[in-house]
């Protein structure tokens, strides 16, 4: 009798086991998927007042690289969605952007003593974006800046760079900052 209740056990445990296993497997792939699907969100984020701001420098004023609306207020905890825009003016050529911290300071202008690398986990974007871009064609491209809670209070600037298919620099730097509140 002990024999069989042991062996019922074993099986319901296993069975239990084996449930959990699936349940956290079906959130690591929602959790995935999500991380995936939200660089397309982002891109569509961008609205319309900076899509059109975009569209003006780029093709009337005939900018390489353009990034209006360039600071943002921030509440901890919130996030804001920032657009760069690339004109290729010269050959067909491949290009992505990088979005590098620079500064944080106070309200006075003094340096804020932070965390350079969790700063920089802060911006989200695509760096395969554009990619190929034919001459005269344009695109945008989305970053996402999640400032966490536990931010301090000030200015954060970053440095966002384009750069061609031989890794150099192309247009102007461009800067863009986040007032934290």
């Amino acid at each position: 009798m002990l024999h069989k209740k042991a062996t019922i056990g074993l099986s319901v445990e296993t069975l239990v086991v084996v449930i959990i296993s699936l349940v956290v497997l079906a959130g690591g792939v929602t959790l995935i998927y999500k991380f995936i699907s939200g660089a397309e969100e982002n891109k569509a984020l961008l609205d319309e007042k900076t899509n059109a701001e975009l569209e003006r420098l780029l093709v009337d004023e005939g900018k390489e690289v353009a990034l209006p609306r360039n600071v943002a207020t921030v509440e901890r905890g919130n996030n804001h969605v920032f657009g760069i825009g690339i004109l290729n003016v010269g050959a067909e050529d491949s290009f992505s952007i990088e979005v590098e911290f620079s500064i944080a300071v106070d309200k006075l202008g003094n340096e804020l003593s932070v965390d350079k690398e969790e700063i920089t986990k802060w911006v989200l974007y695509d760096d395969t974006e554009p990619g190929k871009l034919a001459e005269g064609q344009h695109d945008k491209i989305s970053i996402l800046v999640k400032v966490p809670k536990e931010a301090l209070v000030g200015q954060y600037i970053f440095n966002v760079k384009v750069k061609d298919s031989k890794d150099a620099q192309y247009g102007n730097t461009q800067k863009f900052t986040v007032e934290v509140k």
